[in-house]
């Protein structure tokens, strides 16, 4: 194997774990949005349970209201049916005082709905309390823990990172500037084997003359289809 490409896979295989770290580094603040959000989310549950919780209590309160006027109305209009000589005037407080009533009914009907509705409502909001509780406990733990991944991981692209230009002494530097060219370009595979005449780079079949180059290991060889640096397997 040429010296060349034998410092090359070298760096390479550096240069592989840095940008394995990188990239792992680079998922992590998407990670903790996405842990942030389920506590967001189960906050945000809890407290549509609850606000609904209000909401009734709110209603039947006013519900309460509604009818304790309908009660004063209708014992109006009966003090006024005794007072009243004219029978139009009573019938007309009659029809009041049954109008009243059926409101009341109403009413009660729909304050016996929402009573309902809190009874059913009251464990569900106890389970969200319960739930929202262990996710965010869980959920905040695990947000502590990326954040140590991430101080981990760059403190070991920095050591990678520092340790790697001696890996690079005595490389041509145009050499050089392609090899980092194509570690860019081809998602960090700048160098692969030639196995059976097929680049596993790019998975295409070199030709006879490439290969017998790559074989006899006197210059460097790139592969005709995409370009990587090929050399046979170790």
């Amino acid at each position: 194997m040429l010296p060349e490409v034998e410092k090359l896979l070298t760096l390479q295989e550096r240069d592989q774990r840095i940008r394995a770290f990188q990239l792992e580094l680079h998922a992590i603040p998407e990670e903790r949005r996405f842990k942030e959000k389920q506590i967001t989310d189960s906050a945000a549950r809890l407290e549509a349970a609850k606000t609904r919780m209000k909401e009734i209590e709110v209603e039947r309160k006013s519900l309460e209201v509604q009818a304790q006027a309908k009660r004063d109305a209708i014992a109006k209009y009966r003090t006024q049916q005794f007072q009243t000589r004219k029978n139009e005037e009573f019938a007309a407080l009659g029809h009041e005082i049954g109008a009243a009533e059926k409101a009341i009914v109403a009413i009660e009907d729909r304050a016996l709905e929402l009573m309902e509705e809190a009874e059913t409502l009251r464990p569900v909001v106890a389970e969200a309390e319960r739930a929202h509780h262990e996710e965010r406990t869980k959920l905040e733990a695990q947000i502590v823990e990326l954040g140590k991944k991430a101080a981990n991981i760059e403190a070991r692209v920095a050591e990678l990172t520092a340790g790697r230009p001696a890996l690079t002494e005595g490389l041509d530097e145009d050499f050089l500037d392609q090899y980092n060219r194509l570690f860019k370009s081809k998602n960090g595979s700048a160098l692969v084997e030639l196995e059976h005449e097929v680049c596993t780079g790019c998975h295409m079949k070199v030709t006879t003359q490439t290969f017998l180059g790559v074989k006899a290991e006197k210059e460097i060889i790139h592969c005709p289809n995409c370009g990587r640096i090929l050399h046979l397997p170790a």
